[in-house]
């Protein structure tokens, strides 16, 4: 691929560690950031968040990791970790909330990353269903959110969020670079992750805390503003079936909703979501 001569090339990444007394001291959250768990390298900071909510964590607390050895997206996929560039970090939730609600959690966390976003760069964010932030059609951040539940009520939830921060392109490996972009590439300026974490935290406190007093209609409105696949074709490849529709929105439960080819309306609860033509 032949080289842009009007790009300006990327800042340097310094190995410079996340300063966490800059978070903590201005965060003036209601639920979240009771406590950090820094790390300078772990396997995933979902796995070391689930072990702290098994042993009794308290909800709010945040795990936070410069580089993961074990980092995971959905469906088992791998989730790319350079070390010092990035956001990875994972929160222990205990939200109030019956079973059948939790997918709500991951709905509500990507308003609040995409917030979080539009706070930082001029090109407006989008979400694709259900948990992937893009711009410009390309990935910037994920959301891996994992449950402990029964049949009456949430045990905890470990919300996991990556997000490729000061990430240049030609440091991504080729399997992603076409695919994926960071505020770096949007902005042309490397972007202070300390900035970036703190504003997050306090749109997750925000948002979750609607979520929790309102329910999730207070917050519908606000992901259907951000939904990048309305009326669009698209195809979702589930577990045991493949489907092709047009996508419509989502339910109160925050399912899919696709009108298939066959006109009828069918509620997607989990699958990979694949936008078909322009």
């Amino acid at each position: 691929m032949s080289k842009n001569p009007d790009r300006k090339p990327a800042a340097p990444v310094e190995n410079n560690p996340l300063s966490l007394d800059v978070i903590d001291g201005a965060l003036g959250t209601k639920r979240l950031g009771t406590k950090f768990h820094y790390f300078q390298e772990i396997d995933s900071t979902n796995s070391y968040a689930r072990r702290l909510a098994e042993a009794g964590a308290p909800e709010g607390e945040v795990v936070i990791a410069e580089y993961q050895s074990d980092g995971r997206g959905r469906l088992g996929r791998n989730w790319v970790s350079p070390p010092f560039s990035n956001l990875y970090c994972s929160l222990v939730l205990r939200p109030a909330l019956a079973p059948a609600h939790a997918p709500q959690i991951t709905l509500m966390a990507a308003v609040a990353l995409a917030d979080t976003v539009a706070a930082f760069v001029a090109e407006p964010p989008a979400i694709k269903w259900p948990n992937d932030i893009l711009i410009r059609g390309k990935k910037l951040a994920g959301i891996l959110t994992e449950s402990s539940c029964d049949a009456k009520r949430i045990e905890f939830v470990i919300l996991g969020i990556g997000v490729n921060l000061n990430f240049p392109r030609e440091r991504m490996p080729e399997t992603i670079r076409d695919r994926a972009t960071s505020l770096m590439e949007v902005g042309r300026k490397s972007f202070s992750r300390e900035n970036f974490l703190r504003r997050l935290i306090q749109d997750l406190d925000r948002c979750y805390g609607i979520l929790e007093d309102l329910g999730f209609d207070a917050i519908a409105p606000r992901w259907e503003a951000y939904f990048a696949l309305r009326g669009r074709r698209v195809r979702v490849e589930m577990v045991d079936e493949v489907i092709s529709g047009t996508a419509t929105g989502i339910d109160g439960d925050g399912a899919l909703l696709l009108e298939a080819e066959d006109g009828v309306l069918r509620r997607v609860l989990a699958g990979d979501v694949i936008p078909l033509g322009a």
